[in-house]
């Protein structure tokens, strides 16, 4: 079953041109960010840019102190586009997470549940004793995390712990094609213009209350070394009201960040077989190149 997946990295345009796309031709979007995925993370995730006349799935559906991973979503993502197709509704998939992305459309494999005693031992420890660690038994596996993703990193030890086999060795043996199949258009653009977009888009997020956002947050709980604060700009401006960072030096930080990953993201996007690529010039004008891509995949019947 084939679906139309709109993907690039952060800030070029995925959301402006998706909706000109929806909108058009009347179809629901699955989103595949997985920031957004968290209520009360709005300014900094920029779900400002939803419209009221597209429906859009996968937003708001887990709270900030919640354990949320790919496997969560590839398995909510995948009964929303199960029950989308049944209905006889058409949609597309929208995002750049890669972890996301990779997880809806090639299903990782069952790994056992968390075991509480052993997720409280690990949860005690530092991101780099985690990835130290997992890097001794399973190298392989910790090649393909940041070093600071301690959700991933540390979710991967924990199932090397509990099975005694590397996490590496039991995705590749249960690897396999899913029920839909990705048709992918990446957004593109000069990556020297796309710095310049990205610094730009989080000096506006400020001066939309980005860090009152983040003060509310924080008052409600949220500390600098949870998951959800990892989202960039969350991290840093947390660092800051705590006394540790200066709200000019948060603000470097976080817009340095957010470059490293856009490249990061190209780096996993070009490696995508068969994508279409499109240099983004504005909303209007990419999504009418892009639109015979998405009309053929329509044509054999969005998921079929």
């Amino acid at each position: 079953m084939r679906v139309f997946v709109v993907t690039g990295p952060t800030g070029v345009g995925k959301t402006d041109t998706a909706l000109i796309l929806a909108r058009s031709l009347g179809l629901d979007i699955v989103s595949a960010d997985s920031r957004q995925v968290y209520r009360g993370l709005d300014i900094g995730t920029a779900k400002g840019q939803s419209d009221p006349t597209v429906k859009v799935w996968m937003v708001d559906v887990a709270d900030p102190g919640d354990y949320y991973s790919a496997a969560d979503y590839a398995r909510q993502a995948g009964e929303v586009m199960e029950r989308l197709y049944r209905q006889g509704k058409r949609f597309m998939v929208v995002g750049g997470s890669g972890f996301y992305l990779r997880a809806l459309f090639a299903p990782l494999f069952r790994a056992p549940p968390a075991s509480e005693g052993l997720r409280k031992r690990l949860a005690a420890e530092s991101t780099q004793w985690l990835y130290d660690r997992l890097q001794d038994v399973d190298p392989e596996r910790a090649a393909q995390l940041h070093p600071h993703d301690r959700q991933r990193v540390m979710r991967s030890l924990e199932v090397c712990l509990q099975t005694g086999r590397r996490f590496s060795e039991l995705a590749r043996r249960s690897s396999g094609r899913g029920r839909f199949e990705p048709d992918y258009a990446v957004l593109t653009m000069r990556m020297a213009e796309l710095d310049r977009r990205l610094d730009r888009r989080f000096d506006m997020m400020m001066e939309q209350g980005l860090l009152d956002e983040v003060r509310r947050l924080h008052d409600a709980g949220l500390r600098p070394d949870s998951r959800v604060a990892e989202a960039f700009g969350y991290a840093e401006l947390l660092q800051h009201l705590e006394g540790s960072l200066s709200l000019a030096e948060a603000v470097r930080q976080a817009k340095a960040k957010t470059r490293a990953y856009a490249r990061r993201q190209m780096t996993w996007l070009r490696r995508l077989p068969g994508a279409c690529w499109y240099e983004f010039t504005d909303a209007e004008d990419t999504a009418r190149r892009m639109r015979p891509q998405l009309e053929a995949v329509l044509s054999q019947g969005c998921s079929s």
